[in-house]
């Protein structure tokens, strides 16, 4: 499987731009994760954040992320998690 990642961004309302994001791919390791289980993992997340466009760019996001091995052994102890991202940059492009 390869990795994906759509993102859907809103019309830009003032200086916010919200936006929605799917995504997942296939996580390899060296050791199992967890231990008993395998090194091959998928990931898939969706988010939901806006953009804060100023001069300098501050995103806020909630994200939902999923982790299993999709039952390629038993146990198959999935991970979920629910995570608050907070992020700073800049865009670059023509002006």
């Amino acid at each position: 499987m390869f990795p994906f990642a759509l993102k859907w961004i809103f019309a830009t309302r003032g200086s916010a731009e919200p936006y929605l994001e799917l995504n997942g791919g296939t996580l390899f390791t060296t050791h199992e994760v967890p231990a008993g289980t395998s090194t091959v993992n998928f990931t898939s997340s969706a988010a939901f954040g806006v953009h804060f466009l100023r001069e300098h760019t501050w995103t806020a996001e909630v994200r939902y992320m999923h982790i299993s091995n999709a039952g390629l052994t038993v146990p198959n102890p999935g991970v979920n998690t629910v995570q608050v991202r907070l992020g700073f940059g800049k865009f670059f492009g023509k002006k």
